[in-house]
């Protein structure tokens, strides 16, 4: 099997990962990679045996040594149209390899981007496990493959690249003896992540020593943003148990408790196996969005709109002689499902560390008493309300209490919206959006007022559907890039030379999908209202360098391109202003007065 074939396998779930993995190949045969590019990243291999035998089983470690000053995208970007970095091995009879481990990626802030980027930079080191045929022959032997990336600095981003790379193997026969390779980079240590590393200490000093640190771990969750909102359901659920003693609010808070504990290591362990996943998705607007109005229906019940209960279906099914406590302990469940995946975050490090050392039913007891520790306040929370409704004249001061909470919620709500609606273009149409889908929820659905009749309540119901899809359509519409207005010229419906004769200034626009400052560039420049008239007075190509053909290699070549995006200038006569020349992304202003320049330099200027 080719590299381009087993690099589809590899990634055929991410968008243009056949393509990328395409160019990889093309740029590790081709002769013309210049020497910039050639000194972005070195690859060093190790392996964890001098000598092996036939049915053994040893490592392989790639480690990549990145320039100072530019990275590489992660494994797994959060966007979609970004090259991952990808490790690629040729077949090999007699060696069978395991899926590669990769380093955790750090989040990083850029220019070009609104949003945290997950990013390798510096050294990083990259393990896969692999195991020898019992009937393969002694000698040496190697293993081969590919290490495939995409570089870019704080502005723009260099062309996808590939290195190859060999790994020897001595195989001996069945009676000699292994030999292993002393080198700190197959050291337990490296293969965990810094929090990975920390909880693995922790865990070492003992299991009371183990126990005591996550049951304050997990206390300590309760300052994170996301975890706040269950408190105002908290008091809601317990005030709406009636007059209760002490003793009977303490035992039913237990049970709402357990909940929150099993609920929260179950979820913890799916986190886990879901591979670190949970911490991007507040990357993606509509995650963001179900989040925030989850929050702001949980503020509306604050007001009275509706009461949280748990379904009277599941009630009557468990038997209403019980519903105290199977009422809290599921009320618990509830609660742990919106905690957990805000605190997933913080639980990996934990099931990193579980699934390297094997240590299955520890690992059990370290989460099941860190949601001991997360849902202890509420234990004293829930007690404490039960005590405020036995208050004198405690119906009102619950009413203000909870509508003092309904305000907090509603704050938590914009503080997760704000960043979204900061990076969306239509800023107005993302809150109606947001306002409609929960708008529709609270008026067709959840609020339950009295003396509604059959009818009305099938009409408020069509109003909610109309509501919640309208403000779903403003909301989609919001967080496409708009229009940038500019009459682009395709590089393959039209030569420069063609343009040329039209007489005018021409404006050469290098890039890719793949490319995060070619985006920002379509999004914050080429979408101003200056730089789109001045444009009137171009003749405007764009080179589509996201799988390049005959025609943008070409063009690549010619222009000298060797990062994107690349803006470069031409006199009606051919000529390259050279001075104007553009290197990542720049914004409108600047943009604008090189436009003018050029358009001067050639006698256009208007």
């Amino acid at each position: 099997m080719t590299p381009l074939r087993k690099a589809r396998k590899i990634r055929a779930n991410l968008f243009g990962g056949a393509v990328f993995l395409f160019l990889c190949i093309l740029a590790a045969l081709s002769s013309a990679q210049s020497p910039q590019d050639s000194q972005v990243v070195r690859v060093e291999t190790y392996v964890s045996h001098e000598h092996i035998r036939p049915g053994d089983t040893f490592q392989v470690a790639i480690v990549a040594n990145i320039k100072k000053g530019l990275h590489i995208n992660s494994h797994q970007p959060t966007d979609e149209v970004l090259v991952p970095t990808v490790v690629s091995f040729d077949e090999r009879d007699g060696i069978v390899l395991a899926p590669v481990s990769y380093p955790e990626p750090v989040l990083k802030s850029f220019s070009f981007s609104g949003h945290k980027i997950p990013v390798y930079d510096g050294r990083i080191v990259m393990i896969v496990r692999g195991k020898l045929a019992r009937d393969i022959e002694p000698g040496a032997t190697k293993i081969s493959g590919y290490f495939c990336y995409q570089a870019c600095d704080d502005k723009c981003c260099l062309m996808p690249q590939s290195v190859g790379f060999e790994v020897p193997l001595e195989v001996v026969k069945a009676d000699q003896p292994a030999k292993l390779t002393k080198h700190a980079v197959f050291e337990q240590e490296i293969s965990l992540t810094s929090e990975e590393r920390h909880v693995k200490k922790v865990i070492e000093k003992g299991l009371p020593y183990a126990l005591i640190a996550f049951f304050l771990f997990g206390l300590a969750l309760n300052l994170t943003p996301c975890v706040y909102p269950v408190i105002p359901m908290t008091v809601g659920f317990f005030v709406a148990q009636g007059e209760q003693k002490k003793r009977a609010m303490f035992l039913l808070a237990s049970y709402y408790v357990l909940g929150i504990a099993i609920v929260f290591s179950a979820l913890g362990l799916i986190s886990g196996l879901a591979g670190r996943q949970w911490g991007f998705l507040f990357q993606h607007p509509w995650f963001v969005i179900i989040i925030s109005i989850i929050i702001l229906c949980m503020a509306a019940s604050m007001f009275g709109a509706f009461e949280i209960t748990v379904p009277s279906f599941l009630m009557t099914r468990l038997g209403k002689s019980r519903q105290g406590a199977i009422g809290s302990f599921l009320m618990g469940l509830t609660v742990g499902v919106v905690i957990a995946p805000c605190a997933a975050g913080i639980i990996i490090g934990l099931v990193g560390v579980v699934a390297k050392l094997g240590i299955v039913a520890k690992g059990a007891l370290l989460f099941f008493v860190m949601g001991l520790g997360l849902g202890l306040p509420y234990l004293f929370l829930a007690t404490f309300s039960g005590l405020m409704k036995q208050l004198p004249k405690s119906g009102m001061w619950m009413v203000w209490i909870r509508k003092v909470f309904g305000l907090l919620l509603i704050g938590a709500a914009v503080y997760f919206l704000v960043p979204q609606a900061k990076q969306v273009a239509n800023q107005q149409g993302f809150y109606f959006g947001v306002l409609g889908i929960f708008g529709g929820l609270l008026l067709g659905f959840l609020e339950h007022g009295e003396g509604y009749s059959r009818a009305f309540r099938v009409i408020r119901a069509a109003l909610g559907i109309v509501l919640i899809v309208s403000g779903a359509m403003l909301v989609q519409a919001a967080i496409q890039p708009e229009s940038p207005g500019i009459g682009w010229v395709n590089h393959e419906d039209r030569s420069i030379e063609d343009l040329q004769k039209e007489n005018k200034p021409l404006l050469i626009h290098f890039y890719a999908d793949w490319c995060a400052a070619c985006r920002e560039l379509e999004h914050k420049t080429f979408n101003d209202k200056r730089v789109v008239e001045k444009t009137k007075e171009f003749n405007m190509l764009k080179v589509n360098c996201t799988t390049p053909e005959k025609e943008s290699a070409a063009l690549l070549k010619r222009f000298n391109v060797s990062g994107l995006p690349t803006m470069v200038f031409m006199n009606p006569k051919g000529e390259r202003l050279q001075s104007l020349r553009t290197l990542g992304f720049i914004g409108p202003v600047e943009l604008t007065k090189r436009m003018e320049a050029a358009a001067r330099a050639t006698g256009s200027a208007k």
